[in-house]
């Protein structure tokens, strides 16, 4: 043994205590050695102190973080005895003598009550056997000596002790003074578990150095940061650092030290660093991260507020209590007012009607019928724009879709968020539970879909509910979820399956044998066209509904709404936006697009869409598509409830013949009267560059559909002998196999191919396919086009110059000229024909435009208008010439001279300048670099 315990030699103390008298033991510092301090508080701190050793005894020595293989046998048992003797009771003490090396003070110290007839603590140590007497050969044994010899002597007999060895390893514990190698398994093994342990140091008030006494007597130093507080900072006499004392940390400091200074605690481990350890303390008397905040001593902080052992409700309360009070650290405290909304407007019931993105919703209240945009508070979400987030924000956004959607919920604004860069409007930031009490931003955040925002220390907007997503958070993390996950991130590309006709070729089989197709309505665009995410297929398609035609909604260009048009678009929206639907594709159309059924659920039972706006009179039955679908007299029976109930379109007090009749009168009044040309219902079948496509016309569509009927039948029916070669030759009719749905078409060669392939149009629809001879049989005479002509007849748009797939613009009109024809029975005014130079085909010049719809412009006044076609020199020159009156020669700028209708066509070129000039002046599309030598001569 050692006289010489391992302690500091200047011990941190602010006054010395004098050489006698009463005080509080502080700290056993070795297993003979312990700081007293003094009994109350000095005039500028703490207590004064004192270090004093047991005089008269040697006891065994404990080992040091350097050196831990120093400790000798009994020395842990030995300081535990004195410490638990001790610590924290007043005692009264007397200083012998001061050593000269090390000036060292020895003393007497006794207890105010004797333990077995003894108050002297050295003589205490000595007979339980902690501790050998020192003796002094030089000198004769004094009274107090001879005492404790034969306390020693009865210890020795009786075994106690460091007296009861009976090996060198006994009495020996295992000693880890350094951090655990791996602090995170050590934290998975032992987390949540109430540990014991000793405080053996405390650096400041929220950060202690703490003794973990485990099983099979191993002792653990883990240096723990209490969660969900921070004490004001306190270094002194670091070696390397400046001090810091920052205001309050001494009397926190010595708050701490006073209550659990080498007490035994419970240790509750929460979360690891690298040095350190997030830990809860327990301990008998109370909770000493509670009673330091509610003092004043320590303030909560966000970052470890997320662990805390039951909840950091508790320290948030004490937190409030000492701010009203205004209690040390918050004595100049001043609340911030929360920027939010006070009364009904703070807190309302509503509907979720959108999804804006993965932490924004709109929200219908409930009693204003209006809608609010509400932001979730306190919630950072993936960013679309981060590659690595990209799939979360996406998978965020759907989990707020798949939960909100159509939903009531009850909204509490936390605060509003002002105007910044990026965000040039007021965000009303809330809290939305939905489902009894389900706090959605927590679910989001606990799917690893969102992270909470980190506010700054003084920011008091914030959620309601922020500890709970903090915690969340934390939950979500440790299971490494969503964002938290260590493997990639998820990636999502979603092919357009209606992009163009190719693609939706590729698709339409699968869709159409599928049945009943879930999906997801992305975009409503009218009030029976929808763009349909189908999830399964990992593509969009856009959506037609077959069998009805639903009124124009406000669009682009000027176009005015139709009656009903917008009315029918909110209704659809209300219903479907966002929403899960079932989807049964019958075809497609030859741009892209799929003709089906759209299908709401509603709990067990799912309802027509197309149905449901012909009963509320905000469509009308198209018959010739109504016809082909396989809910016909679905349509036909909502059609006649919607009639008979007056609502909608039913509910117009003048009929279309009147509407049509009044336009014709007010058309009369222009300058230049117009003469009616032949006029058409038709539907575009295919469309190509350059204004080209082919049409076909409504009053013979029946004829058309009796006729594929039988030539579908007889295809089947018929094989031709596999010994008779078909070579057929360039504009031979032939019957033709298509390749989306191996039907059999007539159809024309237009071209014969090196590789024995053949270029085909299919005369009926207008589009063209090669394919390989053994897809090609002799057309029968019976369906022959002497029989039937051909149905599809090609078509260019009047008057116009339309650029081709190749030339700048050539996609956008092509584009446009789809969204505006495509699904859709057009009027269309007959103006002749024109040889196609490009060609060498001859085509109808057309005017289109929607049925009933003389006040709207036409397509070809809507595509200039947008700068995406210009009208023909030709017809420009005629115009001006005409108007300036240096001719009365009737104008016809479609057509060739030779076989065209003559007629005055003065008020449809006239409007359609009048939209070239304003396109050419707001710069649109072809004309944003001003005049492109397009009409010099103007």
């Amino acid at each position: 043994m050692s006289s010489r315990n391992n302690l500091p030699s200047k011990p941190a103390s602010p006054q010395s205590l004098p050489s006698g008298g009463r005080g509080i033991v502080k700290v056993v510092l070795a297993t003979d050695t312990i700081t007293i301090r003094g009994l109350k508080p000095s005039a500028n701190g703490p207590p004064p102190e004192r270090v004093l050793s047991l005089a008269g005894i040697l006891a065994p020595r404990l080992g040091t973080a350097k050196v831990p293989e120093s400790e000798e046998p009994y020395s842990f048992a030995a300081r535990e005895f004195l410490r638990k003797l001790l610590i924290g009771k007043e005692v009264s003490f007397r200083v012998e003598y001061t050593t000269t090396t090390n000036a060292r003070d020895f003393g007497i110290v006794s207890l105010p009550q004797a333990i077995d007839g003894e108050t002297n603590v050295s003589r205490i140590m000595v007979k339980e056997g902690y501790a050998k007497v020192k003796t002094d050969s030089k000198r004769p044994p004094s009274d107090d000596l001879t005492a404790l010899l034969l306390l020693e002597e009865a210890a020795k007999a009786a075994g106690k002790g460091i007296w009861g060895a009976k090996s060198p390893t006994d009495g020996l514990r295992s000693l880890n003074y350094s951090n655990p190698e791996d602090p995170r398994a050590f934290l998975e093994t032992y987390k949540s578990k109430p540990l014991p342990g000793v405080i053996e140091l405390v650096r400041d008030a929220s950060t202690y150095r703490i003794c973990l006494l485990l099983e099979n007597n191993v002792s653990q130093y883990v240096t723990v940061i209490v969660s969900g507080i921070k004490a004001p900072a306190y270094r002194k006499d670091v070696p390397g650092s400046d001090d810091l004392i920052e205001p309050y940390s001494e009397e926190a400091k010595y708050f701490v030290e006073s209550r659990l200074l080498q007490r035994d605690v419970k240790v509750i481990l929460e979360s690891a660093g690298t040095n350190n350890f997030v830990a809860s303390i327990q301990h008998p008397a109370g909770n000493i991260a509670e009673a330091l905040v509610s003092e004043g001593l320590a303030k909560v902080v966000d970052w470890t507020i997320a662990f805390v052992t039951g909840g950091p409700a508790k320290l948030r309360a004490a937190e409030a209590r000492a701010k009203e009070k205004r209690i040390r650290m918050w004595q100049h405290f001043t609340e911030k007012q929360k920027t939010g909304l006070n009364g009904a407007d703070a807190a309302f019931d509503g509907v979720v009607t959108k999804i804006v993105t993965a932490d924004t919703v709109m929200v219908n209240v409930d009693e204003y019928n209006v809608e609010r945009k509400v932001t979730l508070a306190s919630v950072r979400t993936p960013r679309v724009k981060e590659p690595k987030e990209a799939g979360y924000a996406v998978e965020a956004k759907e989990f707020l879709r798949s939960r909100l959607i159509g939903k009531k919920v009850h909204v509490v604004i936390d605060y509003i968020k002002a105007p910044v860069e990026g965000y040039p409007e007021e965000r009303e930031c809330g809290t939305i539970t939905v489902d009894s009490n389900v706090n959605i931003a927590e679910s989001l955040i606990s799917k690893g879909l969102a992270v909470t925002l980190r506010h700054r220390k003084d920011d008091e907007n914030r959620a309601s509910n922020y500890d709970q997503l903090l915690i969340a958070e934390e939950r979500a993390s440790k299971a490494q979820k969503g964002l938290h996950s260590p493997k990639d991130p998820p990636s999502y590309r979603i092919v357009d399956a209606s992009e163009n006709a190719t693609k939706s070729k590729q698709f339409l089989p699968f869709l159409s044998r599928a049945g009943m197709v879930n999906g997801v309505v992305e975009h409503v665009t009218g009030g029976g066209r929808f763009k349909v995410l189908i999830p399964s297929q990992n593509c969009k398609i856009t959506l037609v509904l077959g069998g009805i035609r639903a009124p124009r909604p406000p669009g682009r260009s000027g176009e005015r709404a139709e009656p009903f048009g917008e009315e029918a678009l909110d209704f659809v929206t209300r219903k479907c936006y966002q929403r899960d639907v079932e989807i049964s594709v019958e075809g497609a159309d030859k741009v892209g697009g799929f003709i089906g059924s759209l299908w709401l659920r509603d709990g067990n039972e799912t309802h027509n869409v197309a149905a449901l706006l012909l009963k509320s009179g905000l469509a009308t039955v198209h018959e010739y598509s109504a016809l082909q679908s396989p809910h016909s007299r679905e349509l036909f029976d909502a059609e006649t409830k919607g009639k008979e109930s007056r609502k909608g379109l039913w509910s117009l007090d003048r009929p279309a013949e009147e509407d049509e009749a009044t336009n014709k009168e007010e058309e009369a009044t222009n300058a230049m009267e117009e003469e009616t040309s032949s006029e058409i219902d038709v539907v575009i079948s295919d469309i190509s560059g350059s204004g080209q496509f082919y049409f076909q016309q409504v009053e013979t569509a029946r004829k058309l559909e009796e006729l594929m009927a039988d030539f579908a039948a007889f295809c089947v029916s018929s094989q031709p002998p596999s010994s008779t070669p078909f070579n057929p030759k360039v504009n031979d009719y032939v019957a033709s196999q298509y390749s989306v749905d191996n039907a059999w078409y007539r159809a024309r060669v237009k071209k014969v191919n090196p590789d024995k392939t053949y270029t085909v149009l299919y005369v009926d629809y207008g589009n063209t396919e090669t394919v390989p001879s053994n897809s090609l049989r002799p057309l029968d005479g019976k369906f022959s086009v002497s029989y039937l002509p051909a149905q599809a007849r090609e078509g260019i748009l009047a008057y116009l110059t339309v650029p081709s797939l190749d030339d700048d613009y050539g996609m956008e009109a092509y584009k446009r000229i789809r969204e505006l024809t495509e699904g859709e029975m057009l009027k269309a005014r007959v103006l002749g024909k024109k040889r196609q130079q490009s060609t060498n085909s001859t085509s109808t010049p057309l005017v289109l435009s929607l049925p009933e719809d003389q006040f709207q412009p036409s397509v070809n006044q809507i595509l200039v208008s947008e700068g995406l076609a210009v009208v023909e020199k030709s017809v420009a020159r005629r115009y001006n010439s005409s108007h300036a009156g240096s001719s009365k020669t009737a104008l016809n700028g479609c057509t060739n001279g030779d076989n065209t209708a003559q007629t005055r066509t003065q008020p449809t070129v006239q409007a359609l300048l009048q939209a070239q000039e304003q396109a050419r002046a707001s710069r649109l599309n072809m004309w944003v670099y001003g005049d492109f030598g397009h009409d010099d001569d103007m």
